[in-house]
């Protein structure tokens, strides 16, 4: 038996399995002992990848050989999604998704490096067995490094669950899994042909089949994330609806309370203790300035400036608010008090962690521009400038939250037909949200 004929069969379960870790790492929470599990789940695997030999023998001239070639990657690709369920909290639907693309993925390095480039275009390269090693590692990390690089992030947001653990959702999975070694199979088929012609259309195929199928699978999981995030999102502006009229009806609750204590202050004043005096200037002082955050003939926007206005107060900070004469009726009650309380709060979040008194400022303008309405929350920033899709460093206690509330802007912004932008230019962070007027 040639060294290079045992070294062709031997690639699949470590490029196999490392394709693997390149889903599974970014998206899923690792199980106690990974190290133990990872490092015997794979040798265990090597080893029985060893039966091949068995089985096929040397020379490949069994008449069963589609059958037992078959046979052989179904249950190497069970193992690898087995080897996943091993190693990470994952569940069955997940696994086996992450089976498929782990396979795909493999199968393109399978197709170019060892069956075009090994044996059509450098066929001397499978006589220097050293070198063939080290191109099969260095072409496996080449096209590996930019897939994990495409696909980390949104595997990252999906926070170890993507799909349904269903009866349903693995019997279409394995349907997929075995349409694919199918398809997989008709195409090193046409490799056993050895005519010129059938060699180059079956490993262009089988790539370009396989990159389908990855951008498939990628964009089932941007789908995934945004129907989630969505879901959340409504959630939330339910909650935010519920929300409103409990802070309406605490505003309505403090305007009664100021009516009736303007009237104690008058008989008050009459009397001529200073100190009591001096509590009255005060009370009048805390009156006058909720009577100046009354902006607007808008109720729910009055509502939200009022709530946001005292709670400033209360934290030391200077909320200043300019507003236009704006039909703001058009959008949702629930949706304006979400889309200004989670302006106003993101601005709070940050400049109440500040000790500096002037960096406890937060400036808000709405205003009318042509046809559309501006709306505009500025607030100091004293952190490093931050790229477009970069998200200021959160003082939250649950990170995973991070930037929802920015997210949950934007979504409200498009739902109108408008957009969000923010910068961090001039050591402030402006918040900028345009609407079109209807």
């Amino acid at each position: 038996m040639q060294p290079v004929y045992v070294f062709e069969e031997r690639p699949l379960p470590i490029e196999l399995l490392a394709a693997a870790l390149l889903y599974l790492l970014p998206f899923a929470k690792r199980k106690p002992h990974f190290a133990l599990r990872a490092v015997g789940g794979f040798l265990f695997f090597t080893l029985c990848s060893l039966l091949y030999f068995v089985i096929f023998g040397p020379d490949k001239e069994s008449p069963r050989l589609v059958y037992l070639t078959a046979f052989w990657y179904a249950l190497i690709g069970l193992f690898a999604a087995f080897y996943a369920r091993l190693c990470f909290s994952i569940s069955r639907s997940d696994a086996l998704f992450f089976d498929i693309a782990a396979f795909l993925t493999q199968n393109i390095v399978y197709c170019i490096y060892h069956c075009f480039m090994a044996r059509v275009l450098f066929p001397a390269l499978r006589d220097l067995l050293p070198l063939y090693i080290f191109g099969a590692a260095l072409f496996s990390t080449a096209v590996y490094a930019p897939l994990y690089a495409l696909f980390r992030k949104p595997l990252h947001a999906a926070g170890g669950k993507l799909l349904d653990d269903t009866r349903y959702m693995v019997g279409a999975l394995c349907g997929a899994f075995t349409a694919m070694m199918v398809v997989l199979l008709f195409y090193q088929g046409a490799f056993s042909m050895r005519v010129s012609v059938y060699d180059t259309l079956a490993w262009l195929s089988g790539v370009l089949i396989c990159l389908l199928f990855l951008l498939i699978q990628y964009s089932m999981i941007r789908i995934a994330l945004r129907s989630r995030e969505t879901a959340a999102l409504e959630t939330m502006l339910r909650g935010s609806e519920r929300y409103y009229e409990l802070s309406k009806e605490h505003i309505a609750i403090i305007n009664r309370k100021c009516h009736d204590l303007k009237h104690q202050l008058k008989a008050l004043e009459r009397a001529s203790d200073a100190d009591r005096m001096e509590y009255i200037r005060e009370a009048q002082n805390s009156i006058d300035f909720y009577r100046h955050l009354i902006y607007t003939d808008n109720e729910a926007l009055n509502t939200i400036l009022a709530e946001k206005g005292l709670f400033c107060q209360e934290k030391g900070i200077d909320f200043g608010c300019a507003v236009d004469d704006v039909d703001l009726s058009f959008i949702r009650l629930p949706d304006l008090y979400a889309l200004l309380g989670n302006a106003i709060d993101n601005a709070i979040e940050y400049v109440e962690t500040q000790d500096d008194p002037t960096l406890r400022t937060i400036s808000m303008r709405i205003e009318r521009k042509a046809l559309f309405i501006g709306i505009q929350v500025t607030n100091p920033y004293t952190g490093e400038p931050l790229s477009l899709d970069e998200l200021p460093h959160t003082h939250k206690a649950d990170v995973a939250d991070h930037g929802f509330g920015m997210r949950s802007i934007r979504f409200l912004a498009e739902k109108y037909g408008g957009t969000m932008e923010y910068s961090t230019a001039d050591r402030l962070f402006t918040l900028q949200i345009l609407l079109p007027m209807r």
